[in-house]
């Protein structure tokens, strides 16, 4: 008879347990990523609530703004910096106003009003923010840049060609700073389509994203031949205000010159490294004719004028027996007083400015040249502070006076590559 009571009980007891879990279940709610663009709200209509306690990810995207090397995102008390022209921030509430501001390297202020041109909620894949559609051939040296997922702890980047996997790498953040960009230490120098991708990994390495689409920002075609190629360092390849990499083009001198070139160039060359890739790098894409523009990696380190000038000779000597007709820039100088407050560049030697000098006396030696010195150098001979950031490369007024002096010496000679 004692028992009746005590089966009963635990009876009632897992009941009450089962109802529990129900009514727990039932209460839930799973948000899904699912990428869309917040239209401005219709004062007809009553703002949409969250549930409290639910953190929700926005991703917010803007026109690049010319010189800024980072950019301060604020909402309520918080303050966010990002170096690309995005970020995903974590919030409570879609009803958010940001206001985002662009800043010089020194952290001045050049645009304390800028536009918010599109934000997601909960995106489902990192953003790629290339620009390869822009460019009139595709890169020899892809470089590859997204807004940053937030949260990720690293990226996994595929490339493809012809709808086939050909490579795949990890990008992974430094200190504190997320990555948003990688570079290609290997020529895409076979012809075929291209497309890359993208996505968030955690430590674990679990995919934290779903991989991002195939859109024409991230296609490019390589095709033979072309007329005209450039061969160089990072001046040729791309990028500047130090943070912004050679994947967007407002920092490609490429981009102002009318006249197509293929860009050959690969970031931190020295003469003696572009000599090396001559036949792999040029050779596949028959040029005509070979603009050359090096040098600064060479006399802002450990290389004499004269062992510049010999590397020169040599692609003399290389063009000449393909047939191209080669066609030296006078490298840019550099800016010391810049350099030592960028702190991350190496200072260059007490005598650059010697070695610097016999580049270009030799280039002006030349049967084809192009002379930018005096749009470049300042009263001491440095590299003038308004065109650069970090006092090596120049920015986007720099790059754009190349281009222009490589339009206009291409069609006064277009019998050559025409």
């Amino acid at each position: 008879m004692k028992k009746i009571p005590l089966l009963l009980t635990f009876f009632l007891f897992l009941l009450t347990a089962v109802t529990t879990l129900a009514d727990d279940s039932a209460s839930t709610t799973v948000y899904q990523p699912v990428e869309q663009s917040v239209e401005p709200a219709d004062p007809s209509e009553p703002a949409v609530e969250q549930p409290s306690g639910v953190k929700i990810v926005m991703r917010l995207s803007w026109k690049l703004i010319p010189s800024a090397v980072k950019y301060k995102v604020a909402f309520d008390d918080e303050v966010h910096t990002t170096y690309i022209n995005g970020i995903e921030l974590e919030v409570d509430s879609v009803n958010k106003v940001f206001h985002v501001v662009a800043l010089d390297f020194g952290g001045k202020i050049i645009d304390s009003d800028i536009d918010v041109t599109q934000v997601e909620t909960n995106p489902p894949a990192p953003k790629p923010t290339t620009e390869f559609e822009k460019m009139d051939y595709g890169p020899l040296y892809p470089v590859y840049s997204w807004i940053p997922t937030h949260g990720a702890d690293y990226y996994q980047i595929q490339l493809f060609k012809d709808g086939e996997l050909a490579r795949e790498y990890e990008a992974y953040k430094t200190g504190n700073d997320d990555a948003y960009d990688y570079y290609d230490e290997y020529p895409v120098n076979r012809g075929g389509n291209y497309y890359w991708r993208v996505r968030a990994m955690s430590d674990y390495g679990f995919a934290m994203s779903e991989w991002s689409e195939q859109t024409d920002n991230v296609s490019f075609k390589v095709t033979s031949p072309n007329k005209v190629c450039a061969l160089g360092d990072s001046i040729t390849h791309g990028g500047g205000a130090v943070t912004v990499p050679p994947s967007m083009t407002i920092y490609n001198w490429e981009t102002y010159c009318h006249v197509p070139v293929k860009n050959l160039g690969k970031s931190g060359d020295t003469t003696d490294v572009i000599v090396e890739r001559f036949e792999n790098d040029v050779l596949p894409f028959e040029p005509k004719v070979l603009i050359i523009m090096a040098g600064v990696n060479d006399y802002r380190g450990t290389i004499f004028g004269w062992q510049s000038v010999t590397n020169y000779q040599a692609l003399v000597d290389k063009c000449a027996y393909y047939g191209i007709v080669p066609v030296f820039i006078t490298p840019t100088p550099v800016n010391t007083r810049l350099i030592r407050k960028s702190k991350f560049i190496e200072q260059p030697p007490y005598d650059w400015q010697t070695h610097y000098q016999f580049l270009c006396d030799w280039i002006r030696k030349q049967p084809y040249y192009i002379d930018v010195t005096a749009a470049f150098e300042d009263d001491a001979g440095e590299l003038r502070a308004d065109l650069t950031s970090d006092g090596l490369h120049p920015d986007e007024e720099g790059k754009e006076i190349i281009g222009r002096a490589v339009e206009r010496w291409l069609k006064n000679n277009e019998a050559l590559w025409n």
